[in-house]
This record gives structure tokens, sequence and C-alpha cells, in this order.
């Protein structure tokens, strides 16, 4: 299980290489410290590896949902690319605490992010969460008929783990934070990896990345992603940036792109990347109904 260090080695800046840890922390510590200048220092996005929404490595690399929203965001904002900080999601909540100068495509609104943090218009969407588990053990864990998170969670002798500081909605949150016996960790190759080693019965991810990762780390790509009683609807991403007078200002910016761009076709396509065939109509009503009318 991971312990949550910072990965100062795979620091990066467009253009420059990894930073060396002192170096990575000496940056981290200017993105958060206040000075004079800071009201208009640049944005700094911050990455992880979360394909297909953000790809960090391999050949499809930047070509992530997500991604390519940051490249919109940079061609409209600035007129070139902004610097990343790849860090995993646990230190990128607790940069943005610390009101470090950086945003994160991908975040989901909750009440307890609001204290810390400000957020665009929704900018894609997470759909659907499924359980996920070896094929093999596919029969086990349908011969109850339909799923349920909290009889999953209930039952002791199944191993499970839940990325550090991620929302997956309400209901599912509190779930997730009454299951004391739950694990916890910070990558989501770390979690598939002991899922497809048999040191995890299930995990509770959304089928495209569960789908992304399994292929990733298997040849055969195989996994079994099941629905259950709680999933819930579509769940709205955001840019995420600190709650302070430069993250409001860059999201005021943010938006007043982001009401123009969520109307075209090319943004519809860039939310729909990857999606599996059955789960477009959901997607595309959500967009129409929900998507474009939230704030």
């Amino acid at each position: 299980m991971s312990t949550g260090r910072w990965p100062f080695t795979s620091w990066v800046r467009q253009g420059r290489p990894a930073a060396r840890p002192r170096a990575a922390l000496a940056a981290l510590c200017l993105l958060a410290a206040p000075g004079p200048g800071r009201a208009d220092a640049p944005v700094t996005w911050a990455l992880y590896d979360a394909p297909p929404f953000m790809i960090a490595d391999g050949p499809e690399r930047d070509g992530g949902i997500f991604d390519r929203i940051r490249h919109l965001l940079d061609a409209r904002l600035s007129n070139g690319s902004a610097p990343t900080l790849r860090a995993p999601f646990p230190r990128v909540v607790a940069s943005l605490k610390a009101g470090a100068d950086l945003c994160f495509i991908g975040g989901v609104k909750t009440p307890e992010r609001e204290h810390f943090a400000v957020f665009s218009l929704p900018v894609a969407m997470f759909y659907p969460l499924r359980i996920v588990v070896r094929p093999s053990e596919r029969g086990r864990f349908e011969a109850e008929g339909k799923l349920s998170l909290a009889r999953l969670l209930a039952d002791r002798s199944l191993r499970t783990s839940f990325l550090r500081d991620r929302a997956l909605g309400g209901p599912i949150d509190t779930l997730v934070r009454e299951a004391a016996q739950a694990g916890i960790h910070s990558e989501f190759g770390e979690a598939f990896r002991m899922l497809l080693t048999d040191r995890l019965d299930y995990l509770v991810e959304y089928s495209a990345i569960a789908a992304y990762q399994a292929k990733r780390l298997e040849p055969e790509g195989a996994i079994a992603a099941l629905p259950f009683d709680e999933a819930p609807a579509p769940l709205l991403s955001r840019v995420m940036c600190p709650n302070t007078d430069w993250g409001r200002r860059l999201v005021a910016r943010i938006d007043d792109v982001l009401r123009v761009e969520r109307t075209t076709p090319a943004f519809r396509q860039i939310v729909e990347a990857w999606a599996e065939e059955s789960d477009r109509a959901t997607i595309r009503e959500v967009y129409d109904r929900t998507f474009l009318a939230s704030e």
C-alpha cells in the first residue's frame, strides 16, 4: 500500500527535465507562498496519471479528456502551453489547501472542498461507476443478484481500497467514509495491480478507467465491471483552483472561455471521448439537461 509520499522525481514542467527532489520541493513552496506579484502569477496545471482522463505515460500520452481540455484552455487563456506539475491526487489537494498557485482539471465540487477551492463551470463528467472485479470472480459477486456497495463494504472478508481524497458523489462518499476497514491508495495503477494480483477483491471505479488500467497492466485487459444499487448518475467534473484572489480571478476567466466552447460540437466530442457506446445516450441527455445549465 502506498505511503502517499510526494513523487519528486516525476515533477515535470513543460520543456524541462524532471527536477531533483529539493528543487521540486522549492518550486511547490514558491507556488504556495504569498508575495508581491502573486496576483498575476500564471497558471500551473497539476497532473497525475488517470487514463483515459489524464494520460501521463505511454503512446497516448497527453491525449486524455482533461489533457485536451487543458490544451484548449491554454490556447484561449495564454496562446501557449502553461507549466505542469505531476503529483498524486492527495498531494494536489494538500497543495490547494495551502493556497498554491495551481489548478487541477477534473475536480468534483463538494461542500468540504469549497472551503479551500473554487470551481469552474463543468468541463466533463464521470460515468458509469461500477464494481470492478477479476473475471474469474464475477460469478461470486453476482451470486446474490444486483450488487449493493453497502453490503460489500459491510463484508469484512472482502478487501477493497479507495483513492485518498477522492469524491465519488455524496451517498457513495458517505458509505466509503463509514467503512473503516477499506484501504487507501494514492495512484490508480497501484490499486489495479493489487486487484489483478489478488491482493484486493474489488474496486469501485469508472468503467473507462478500469478498462484502460486493465489493458495497460495485462495483455488481455480482462476485468468485469458490474452495476450496483447505489451507482450515481453522471458526476460533473470542473477546474479546481485555490480559494484565493488569484484562483477566483482565474476561474472567472476560465468560465468565460467555457461558456463559449461548451456549446460547440468539438467540446461535446471531448466529453464523449472514451465512453462506451452503451453509455453515450445517458451522457448526451445529461449534457443537454444538466451539464450546460449547471453553474
